[in-house]
């Protein structure tokens, strides 16, 4: 059985456009077809049918070969171009095909042409493959990406709810218990068990004192009430101090507040970079900067420690086996900026997150106060 094909002509002559059809009848074709021989005809055939192959002269009185490449170009079609002249030499073919064309038939020489088509339409298949499985991709990707932004912010949200009841609800009551056994210490009169009583309120501050620096640990007041130049210099003393270590911080003066997503993704990342640097770099002096540059925002945590191999940290995140880093990119990414990472051995480590200032915000319920639980 014959195969559909929607066929148009670019041809003024009406015999040489008879040929054509007979040599692709021959070919087991059953060509639709419509023949134009200028330009607003063949931009109106291109808007009102979809076509399988265009096949163009190339020298038209009133049109030509070229004219109808680029008329195709500008609609975006992307569909099989042959043309098929009697009058073109070999460097206008060749021009031609630079143009677009995707193959070039003399018209002495039909014979060329069932194959030449049958060729593009197999090619055009791919082609079409190609795209829809890149479309597929992106799609799934964005998805993901949709996804994993959904589980980070479920996963601040949840942190947020467990760090305000480990603060109000489970510190309380253990400040409660603590204020109740300091009030039985000055009525002891060597029959109540004093010992037992001031050993309690030593369990309970040490209670008290893990509960604050979970809570702590989770999700930082300080971010949210005061914005992510406060919350780091808060950060930064507080682990400079647990460590021994030397940190260094300078800010750029920023808006009054940034974007929630961006502040959390910066926060985020400089915690993960200081935690590596205290697991493994054996640095003496860490350096974190907050500032305004080309391309936003950047933060940038340096170390002076032993540093290591990036390619091949890369590798491992890559398998699976390094999340820390993967945290790290996947967070910049999600709030719209990117990562970089520089290291050798014996020169300690560089990290810097770059976001763009079209995340800024001056929304009002951005600022001040904490973002909803």
């Amino acid at each position: 059985m014959p195969t559909a094909l929607r066929l148009l002509i670019v041809e003024d002559n009406e015999d040489d456009a008879q040929l054509i059809l007979r040599e692709l009848r021959r070919g087991d074709y059953a060509p639709d077809h419509l023949r134009v021989d200028n330009g607003p005809d063949m931009e109106r055939a291109l808007v009102t049918r979809d076509w399988d192959v265009i096949i163009s002269d190339f020298a038209l009185p009133s049109f030509s070969g070229a004219a109808a490449l680029e008329l195709i170009k500008w609609r975006g079609v992307d569909v099989p171009f042959l043309i098929v002249s009697g009058a073109i030499g070999e460097e206008t073919a060749v021009a031609a095909m630079k143009a677009g064309a995707h193959d070039y038939v003399m018209k002495s020489a039909l014979g060329r042409l069932v194959p030449a088509v049958r060729r593009e339409l197999q090619e055009a298949e791919v082609r079409r493959s190609r795209r829809q499985a890149e479309i597929a991709l992106r799609n799934a990707h964005r998805r993901l990406q949709a996804l994993s932004s959904r589980m980070m912010q479920i996963q601040e949200t949840e942190r947020r709810g467990i760090a305000r009841e480990l603060h109000d609800e489970i510190g309380q009551a253990l400040t409660a218990v603590k204020i109740n056994l300091q009030a039985l210490l000055p009525r002891s009169d060597g029959l109540r068990p004093v010992a037992q009583i001031e050993d309690s309120l030593r369990i309970v501050e040490g209670a008290l004192e893990q509960v604050r620096n979970l809570s702590l640990d989770l999700r930082p007041s300080q971010l949210d009430d005061l914005g992510l130049q406060p919350a780091l210099r808060w950060y930064l003393d507080r682990q400079a101090r647990r460590a021994g270590l030397s940190v260094q911080f300078s800010g750029d003066p920023l808006p009054e507040r940034l974007h929630p997503d961006v502040e959390t993704a910066c926060f985020r990342i400089c915690q993960e970079a200081l935690t590596n640097v205290l697991r493994h770099a054996g640095a003496k002096r860490v350096g974190v900067e907050l500032r305004r540059g080309d391309e936003g925002l950047e933060l940038v945590v340096e170390d002076d420690g032993k540093g290591f191999d990036v390619a091949a940290a890369q590798q491992r995140a890559t398998a699976g086996g390094s999340l820390g880093l993967v945290g790290m990119q996947e967070r910049a990414a999600l709030a719209g900026g990117r990562l970089e990472l520089s290291s050798a051995q014996g020169r300690g480590t560089r990290v810097r997150a770059c976001f763009p200032l079209t995340l800024y915000t001056d929304e009002p319920a951005l600022h001040g106060g904490r973002v909803g639980a």
